[in-house]
């Protein structure tokens, strides 16, 4: 799987460097009988733009595809070098107030490192889930929901590599990428991973606000959005503990196998979720239930479709931010 995400990326950077050095040329020989200058510095900015946009992702593609993943033994030469370069990247650009760590030696020392930013990832996981749950929960254009759940993903995986290898994207993010993806498409097989009794009671109370009269398709897209956005929610949330996991196991040492984090990271991203969509759940039938109580007033024929046109926008400006928004709506709620 892995060799075959970055073959198939290998291919797309390939035919994309085809396609700007077709169009740069003809560009350079549209301007260039204007001015030469123009033609110099418009040859210039293409080299540029190759470079970024070609030439480091094929690089970067061809290292992760020869370079084997991370299964060093510990006390290794080639494991003490790697604490070595990791322990100076967190001395150089601490992520952490190191007063907080009273080791100095490298293994200790990134022991209590990582036991610190366990806190400051889990804040990152949660706050990308929730703008995921929130995003997707009311789906309108499928393809801009994947745009977006694989941009907000992929900011998420560079997040926690910032934190827990600063400043060394380049040697760390296209062997991650390949990892990380390959793991989070890998199914589960073993049965532990129950969605349901994470969203649950949330759509218990979908049902309710269906007992009101009038209020079935209310019910119905309240139960609808609660099941989409968990689902992308509980994604992001594995691929996040997968990327910790990655980190911490090139810190212990060890070989990686796939199907053991997998299962390892299914039961802690539900026990993450069920909080998390607890309290967005509760946001969430509040600004719908206020939303399409206003519109069905307006239209009362409206169809379900209608209804999540109107509440979408809605829904999506709860992605603001954890607490605040969330909280407004909840508190606009209980003053109804």
């Amino acid at each position: 799987m892995k060799r075959l995400v970055i073959i198939i990326s290998f291919s797309f950077f390939s035919m994309l460097g085809i396609f700007m050095l077709s169009a740069g040329t003809y560009l350079v020989t549209l301007v260039g009988p204007v001015h030469p200058l123009l033609g110099w510095l418009a040859g210039l900015f293409l080299a540029m733009l190759f470079l970024a946009a070609v030439v480091y992702p094929l690089a970067s593609l061809v290292a992760a595809l020869f370079r084997t993943r991370r299964s060093w033994v510990a006390g290794s030469w080639a494991h003490n070098r790697y604490l070595a370069r990791l322990a100076r990247q967190h001395r150089r650009y601490p992520v952490i107030d190191l007063a907080l760590v009273a080791t100095t030696e490298s293994p200790q020392f990134l022991n209590e490192v990582y036991i610190q930013l366990r806190e400051k990832s889990n804040d990152l996981m949660v706050e990308a889930a929730e703008t995921i749950f929130y995003h997707t929960a009311i789906s309108q254009s499928g393809r801009l929901d994947t745009m977006v759940l694989l941009g907000k993903q992929i900011a998420l995986i560079n997040n926690i590599a910032d934190l827990y290898y600063p400043h060394a994207r380049a040697k760390v993010l296209p062997s991650l990428y390949a990892d990380v993806i390959e793991a989070a498409l890998r199914p589960s097989n073993r049965g532990e991973l129950n969605l349901g009794s994470q969203i649950g009671p949330a759509l218990i109370g979908a049902s309710i606000v269906g007992a009101i009269p009038g209020a079935n398709l209310v019910s119905i897209l309240i139960s609808d959005a609660v099941v989409q956005g968990s689902s992308n929610a509980l994604i992001t949330l594995r691929i996040g503990l997968l990327t910790r996991r990655f980190f911490h196991r090139a810190l212990d040492g060890g070989s990686v196998d796939l199907e053991t984090e997998v299962h390892a990271v299914n039961q802690e991203a539900a026990d993450m979720l069920e909080p998390l969509v607890d309290a967005a759940s509760s946001a969430l039938a509040r600004i719908i239930w206020k939303t399409a109580k206003d519109h069905l007033r307006r239209v009362p024929a409206a169809t379900l479709e209608g209804l999540k046109s109107v509440v979408s926008w809605s829904v999506r400006g709860l992605t603001g931010g954890r607490g605040s928004k969330a909280d407004q709506a909840n508190d606009d709620g209980a003053g109804k």
